[in-house]
């Protein structure tokens, strides 16, 4: 099986038993990402397939230099089994993570370790393709730097704001294009491409590798410059018929409220995203209601942003501590929707304001108890992510890799 395989199994030249074999393959270089280093006996149980039919395709793996051996496993008894992962050098994954002001790329290794340091690129999302050709640029300076070769690049994912289709490629928000985004990009780079809305990666990473997994209903709700949802039912992704189900932010929740960025009034991200704690922050400081706030930022009010409402709250600004109690209320009246309507068994926090978490949780947690049945908000378990920053570029990259691996 040789590299092109992993992406490509089903080969004309190939006979039937041999793409079946192939797919077999795939599967388990899929679980040996995911799930780190496995013995035969634990990917007899994960792929559901014979012990000499594993044992066989894990020789032909080995051959093909995409997994090796990694000593011994643990045993409750008789002979220790073989323990096996990928090999680092089997293929690679780049993973891009757009966000409003900035933009980052990293690159995974087939044992699934990110082999860079997140490479900051400053640049605010256009709604057009304006902004494409300065991704791609500092990508192709990323790959160049790692000295990756070309032919083991696996794809890249795409993490972005927006109402994102990941079947069809498009972003109905941002990068509107005649052609779908995904397919403009693959062009560009030459690798496929697989684009994807930022809380539904986020909530796939917390599904693989954070505090959804062995979960089944789940809400992974991400708190940054917007607020946006994604959907875990029956430990699967949900993403509507359209892929465009999590739109949490623009849930209508204030009368002749804020005009948003959607064209609509009184949007909750209006009143409780991290757009709008940095405007009412700004407003507060305009109005002289803070002079803490105004020494971080030196009274400058374009200086503001949601760390140092932060800061000045965990220094005891009273001002700065109400503005994030105000965006936990709105943030659990909506969270007491979306409780009522899923009956979720856990509701994770992400994002960059899940830093002000101290602030905004009891809020939040109040919120539920007033608007919500309490046979439901009395049960629910509320988390803030353990995986920070990385949910993102983790969550895509995991994401590209079961796109290209589950391909018939």
């Amino acid at each position: 099986m040789a590299f092109s395989s992993i992406k490509y199994s089903s080969d004309s030249d190939l006979n039937v038993v041999e793409q079946k074999n192939n797919l077999q393959k795939r599967k388990i270089i899929k679980h040996l990402f995911l799930y780190g280093a496995m013995t035969n006996t634990d990917l007899i149980g994960s792929v559901k397939l014979s012990t000499p039919k594993v044992i066989g395709l894990l020789n032909e793996l080995k051959n093909d230099g995409l997994i090796e051996e990694l000593g011994q496993g643990n045993s409750s008894g008789g002979r220790r089994p073989n323990l096996y992962g990928n090999k680092e050098d089997a293929f690679y994954i780049v993973g891009i993570s757009i966000n409003i002001y900035k933009t980052s790329v990293s690159i995974f290794n087939a044992k699934n370790q990110k082999i860079t340091e997140d490479h900051i690129l400053p640049l605010t999302i256009s709604y057009g393709t304006s902004i494409i050709d300065s991704i791609v640029e500092f990508t192709e300076s990323v790959i160049l730097e790692k000295q990756i070769p070309r032919e083991k690049i696996l794809g890249i994912g795409i993490e972005m704001p927006g109402m994102v289709d990941s079947a069809t490629g498009i972003n109905k928000t941002y990068m509107i294009s005649d052609r779908p985004v995904s397919e403009v990009f693959s062009e560009k780079f030459g690798v496929e491409v697989l684009i994807e809305n930022d809380a539904k990666a986020r909530a796939f990473a917390e599904l693989r590798f954070g505090a959804a997994h062995s979960k089944k209903n789940v809400l992974a709700i991400h708190l940054d410059w917007g607020i946006g949802l994604g959907i875990i039912v029956n430990g699967k992704l949900y993403k509507g018929r359209d892929g465009f189900a999590g739109e949490f932010g623009h849930l209508p929740m204030v009368d002749n409220g804020i005009l948003c960025k959607c064209g609509k009034q009184g949007c909750l991200e209006t009143i409780a995203s991290g757009t709008a704690i940095v405007r009412m922050a700004k407003e507060g400081l305009i109005a002289g209601r803070s002079a803490m706030l105004g020494n971080l930022v030196n009274d400058d009010p374009d200086k503001i942003e949601i760390r140092k409402v932060v800061q000045a709250a965990i220094m005891g600004d009273q001002f700065s501590i109400s503005v994030l109690a105000n965006v936990g209320h709105w943030l659990g009246k909506g969270m007491a929707y979306l409780i009522q309507i899923f009956n979720p068994e856990l509701i994770i926090l992400g994002g960059r304001m899940s830093e002000a978490n101290q602030f905004i949780l009891p809020p939040i947690q109040q919120s539920i108890q007033i608007f919500c049945n309490p046979e439901l908000g009395n049960e629910i378990e509320i988390k803030v992510s353990e995986l920070g920053s990385q949910a993102g570029i983790q969550g895509i990259s995991a994401l590209l890799l079961e796109h290209v691996l589950d391909k018939n």
